[in-house]
């Protein structure tokens, strides 16, 4: 199969956790494979707001998945689609992590704001840096402009499940990247459907792209793509969901993959 696109994450999967940047050997060959015709994309579940400038270098991804797949576009940046969670499901969430006093934010197009614990939130921030700007948000009245596209939340996993025994029918997702740390999804929105239509878009099929993450909200993407690759050191969820593993973002493993699926873009030239 030659594969005609390449959709990775960011944090976890080109960017090391705790690092400020993605390895340049990473960013050389995302380069190299650009160059030979691969359309790169960026699907992260940041708010494309929250992608620090210059991250990519001189790299410029031919299109953004963000938000989880909920915030979509193109290479200039221009909106494409856009997912918004509804008031019911966001009261549902507000309600439930007051009731714990559980750190809860939602992701705005303008950036991410706390509503529920904000000190406990800036705490973990701070001794966890992602580039992520926090605004406080708990006055609560944000959302009066518009919607969130997702939310973000700290609470332990069995939590999770208490929250769906009362709101289940809301059909909200909890994609855990660790223990305690969740993107928090509308149903059918993740990053699937988002390259999925994307993929439609431009008239490639699935069987076409290779698709690399770390963490839950990777594994319905990595199912989907025609090649499915996690990092070894990912979730369980992600590492099943996968046709194969590469190094850690560490050791620049998505770079090593470039090379072994698109040889002829590192080849010397004659």
């Amino acid at each position: 199969m030659s594969y005609q696109v390449l959709a990775m994450d960011i944090d976890g999967t080109l960017r090391p956790f705790g690092a400020s940047a993605i390895p340049p050997r990473t960013l050389a060959a995302l380069q190299a494979v650009q160059r030979a015709g691969v359309r790169v994309v960026a699907a992260t579940g940041r708010g494309r707001v929250s992608v620090p400038p210059g991250l990519f270098g001189r790299l410029r991804p031919d299109a953004w998945l963000c938000a989880a797949g909920a915030e979509v576009l193109d290479a200039s940046g221009r909106l494409l689609s856009a997912h918004r969670m509804t008031a019911e499901e966001m009261y549902a969430l507000v309600d439930f992590f007051e009731d714990y006093d559980y750190p809860l934010r939602f992701q705005f197009a303008d950036g991410n704001y706390v509503y529920v614990n904000y000190a406990a939130c800036l705490a973990r921030h701070r001794s966890h840096p992602s580039g992520v700007r926090l605004y406080y948000g708990e006055d609560q009245d944000r959302h009066l402009q518009d919607m969130p596209y997702s939310a973000f939340g700290i609470l332990p996993q069995a939590a999770a499940a208490q929250f769906g025994q009362k709101y289940g029918h809301l059909g909200l997702r909890f994609l855990f990247h660790n223990q305690t740390d969740c993107d928090i999804m509308p149903a059918g929105v993740d990053k699937a459907a988002a390259l999925a239509a994307l993929l439609e878009s431009w008239g490639v099929p699935p069987a076409a792209c290779v698709a690399v993450g770390d963490s839950d909200n990777d594994a319905a993407m990595l199912r989907m793509a025609g090649l499915g690759v996690c990092v070894a050191d990912g979730t369980p969820a992600a590492r099943a969901a996968a046709g194969r593993l590469c190094a850690p973002a560490a050791q620049a493993g998505v770079a090593d993959l470039c090379r072994e699926l698109w040889p002829a873009a590192f080849a010397p030239a004659e």
